[in-house]
C-alpha cells in the first residue's frame, strides 16, 4: 500500500486538473459592477498612511491604533457592494476624523518677529490638545538666508526634540545671531524621529533691526544734552540763593516761633475746686 502511494505521488499531474491563475475575463462582470472603485482603495490606503505617522508620537497608541485599524478593515469589506454613497461616506468619516486628531498636535502660527541687536531668541510654540502625552516628535526652524540670520551654531538650520504633555503647549526657543539689518523669512516644521514631515509648516518673518552707531551718536547727544540743562539749572539757582544772602546782612534773621502747645504749662500753684490736672 505503502508502494503505491508513493506511485502515485512520482506520477506526473493530469493537464486538466492543473491549477492555474483565473482570467480577468472569468469573474462575473456583474460583481465586477459593484466593487469598490479604484479610489476607494486609494483612500483607505492613504487613511493607512496617516495612522502609521501618528501612532508613533502617541505615548498610548493602542488607543488609537485599535479602533482605526478595524475601521480600515471595515471599508474594505464586501458588505458595501451595492452601496457605493454609503461606502464613500464611510471611508470619508474614518479618514476626517483621524485628520481631526492629528490636527490637534500642531504650531501655533505666530505673527512676525523683531530682533534688536545682533543676538537674539526666536520663540516658537507647539500645541497637544490631545487626552495623551506626545514624544518623539522633533521641531525644525530654518532661515531662509543664513548670511543675514544665522541659528544656534550658525547654520541655517535648527531643531529640537519635543515632548508636550496631553492639553499643554510648549515654547521652544532657538537662539539667533543676526549679522545684516533687514527681513529674513522663517519656516517651522514638525517631523517624526525617521524625518517624516508632521502637520502643515508654519512661516513667518523675522526683522532685524540692530542698533547702529548713528542711532548710538543721536542717543549720546541726546543724554548730553540733557547733562547740560541741568548744570544750567543748578547754576542759576546757586547765583540766586547767593543773591538772596546779600541783600539780608545787617538785620538779626527772624526765628520761627514756638508752636502752641496742646495743653496749658503746669502750675506750681493748687488747683481750683473742679480743676482737672494732667500729672
Amino acid at each position: 500500500q505503502s508502494q503505491g502511494l508513493v506511485q502515485a505521488a512520482e506520477a506526473k499531474p493530469d493537464a486538466k486538473a492543473t491549477t492555474e491563475v483565473p482570467r480577468a475575463s472569468q469573474y462575473p462582470k456583474k460583481l465586477r459592477s459593484q466593487e469598490l472603485p479604484t479610489q476607494a482603495f486609494q483612500d483607505i490606503k492613504s487613511t493607512q498612511a496617516s495612522l502609521n505617522n501618528f501612532q508613533v508620537i502617541l505615548t498610548q497608541p493602542e488607543r488609537v491604533v485599535t479602533p482605526f485599524g478595524n475601521a480600515v478593515n471595515r471599508s474594505m469589506s464586501t458588505s458595501w457592494r451595492g452601496k457605493p454613497l454609503e461606502a464613500q461616506q464611510y471611508r470619508d468619516s474614518v479618514r476626517m476624523y483621524l485628520q481631526g486628531l492629528v490636527n490637534e498636535v500642531q504650531l501655533i502660527s505666530k505673527s512676525d518677529v523683531t530682533l534688536s541687536g545682533r543676538s537674539a531668541t526666536i520663540p516658537v510654540t507647539v500645541q497637544n490638545r490631545l487626552l495623551q502625552d506626545v514624544d518623539h516628535l522633533v521641531l525644525r526652524l530654518r532661515s531662509e538666508n543664513a548670511t543675514r540670520l544665522k541659528l544656534n551654531d550658525g547654520g541655517a538650520v535648527a531643531e529640537q526634540p519635543i515632548q508636550i504633555a496631553g492639553g499643554h503647549s510648549q515654547s521652544v526657543k532657538f537662539d539667533a545671531a543676526a549679522n545684516i539689518n533687514g527681513q529674513v523669512q522663517m519656516t517651522a516644521q514638525l517631523y517624526t524621529e525617521d524625518g517624516t514631515p508632521y502637520g502643515a509648516e508654519m512661516n513667518f518673518t523675522a526683522k532685524v533691526s540692530e542698533i547702529t552707531p548713528t542711532v548710538l551718536l543721536v542717543i549720546a547727544g541726546g543724554l548730553l544734552l540733557l547733562v547740560l540743562a541741568g548744570i544750567r539749572m543748578y547754576a542759576h539757582r546757586k547765583r540766586a540763593n547767593a543773591g538772596g544772602a546779600a541783600g539780608d546782612d545787617g538785620s538779626e534773621p527772624e526765628q520761627p516761633s514756638d508752636p502752641t502747645p496742646d495743653t496749658g504749662p503746669e502750675s506750681a500753684e493748687p488747683s481750683g475746686t473742679g480743676e482737672k490736672v494732667d500729672r
